[in-house]
C-alpha cells in the first residue's frame, strides 16, 4: 500500500472517529440513569441503561414531549420554507449567470461567492437590527429568507458547475430550433437540472435544519422555537436534565442522518459536479 493511499485512509479515521464519538457519548448518557450519571462511579459502559428519558419525550402527554414535538415541527416548517424560496431563487439566478452575459458579470460572481467566507456572526447583529425596525422578528418566513441569504452563494457554485457541465450542443441545437427564452428554461434546463435540483434540495434541508444561532437571535417566542432551541428548556437555575437534552440531541440528528443515508449519492453527484466558475 503506497504512503499517499494510507494517510489518507489514516485521516479518513481520524475524521469518523472524532464525528462519531461525541454522538456515541451523547447517546450513552441519554440511556444512563441521572443518579448514576452524577455520580463518581459513572462508566463509559453503564450496565443499567435506561429508555425512561425517550419514553418521556414520545409520551405525548408529557411537557417534555409536547416541548420537543413543537421544535420538532418548528424545524420541519422552516425548512420546508427555506425549500421552498431557497431553490427556485438559487436555480434561476445560477441560469442567468450561466446563459447571460452582463457588465460586471464577473465580479458580481467574485462577490457572491466571497460571501461564503463571512461568519454568521459578522452579520446577525445588523440583521437583529433591522428586523427589529421593520417588525419582522419571530416570523418564520423571514427568518427562511435570511437562511436562503446565507446558502446561496453555495447552491449558485454548485449549479454554476452543473450548467458547465452540460455539453454546449443542448443550448445550440435549442436555438436553432427557435426556443424562445422561457421554454429553454422550463423544458431544456429544468428536465436536465433534475439531479442537481434535488441534491440543492438536500443541501438546503441540511443546513437549514442544523441552524442554531439565526433562530435563537431572530425568533423571539416559544411557540416559534426549533428543535435546536429547546434544549434549554431542560435546563433551570436549580438543575439541568442531562439525560433528556442528550435524548432530544440524539432524535434531531436522526432526520439530517436519513437524508444523508438514502440520498448520499445525489450529495456526493452535487459537490463533485466538473465544471469551473
Amino acid at each position: 500500500m503506497k504512503k499517499s493511499t494510507i494517510g489518507y485512509t489514516i485521516s479518513c479515521l481520524l475524521i469518523i472517529v472524532l464525528t462519531l464519538l461525541p454522538i456515541i457519548w451523547c447517546l450513552v448518557i441519554s440511556l444512563t440513569p441521572e443518579s448514576e450519571m452524577l455520580s463518581s462511579q459513572f462508566q463509559f459502559s453503564s450496565k443499567s441503561m435506561t429508555f425512561d428519558n425517550y419514553q418521556t419525550i414520545f409520551n405525548f402527554s408529557t411537557p417534555q414531549s409536547e416541548t420537543v414535538m413543537l421544535g420538532l415541527m418548528n424545524s420541519l416548517k422552516i425548512s420546508i420554507l427555506t425549500i421552498i424560496v431557497a431553490l427556485p431563487v438559487s436555480f434561476i439566478t445560477s441560469y442567468a449567470l450561466f446563459k447571460y452575459d452582463f457588465k460586471f458579470k464577473k465580479l458580481f460572481i467574485t462577490i457572491l461567492f466571497l460571501t461564503l467566507v463571512f461568519p454568521v456572526l459578522t452579520t446577525i447583529i445588523p440583521i437583529y437590527n433591522v428586523f427589529k425596525n421593520l417588525g419582522l422578528l419571530d416570523s418564520m418566513f423571514w427568518t427562511a429568507i435570511i437562511y436562503t441569504s446565507s446558502i446561496m452563494p453555495l447552491l449558485t457554485w454548485i449549479n454554476l458547475n452543473y450548467f458547465k457541465s452540460i455539453s454546449p450542443e443542448i443550448w445550440q441545437a435549442a436555438k436553432i430550433d427557435g426556443f424562445s427564452g422561457p421554454q429553454t428554461f422550463f423544458e431544456i434546463a429544468v428536465p436536465l437540472c433534475r439531479p442537481i435540483l434535488v441534491t440543492s434540495t438536500l443541501i438546503i434541508f441540511l443546513a437549514t435544519w442544523k441552524q442554531y444561532m439565526i433562530p435563537m437571535i431572530l425568533l423571539t417566542t416559544y411557540k416559534n422555537r426549533t428543535l435546536t432551541l429547546i434544549l434549554s428548556d431542560f435546563m433551570t437555575r436549580d438543575s439541568i436534565n442531562y439525560g433528556l437534552i442528550a435524548a432530544t440531541g440524539i432524535i434531531s440528528i436522526i432526520p439530517p442522518i436519513i437524508v444523508a443515508v438514502f440520498f448520499r449519492k445525489f450529495l456526493i453527484y452535487g459537490f463533485s459536479a466538473q465544471g469551473k466558475v
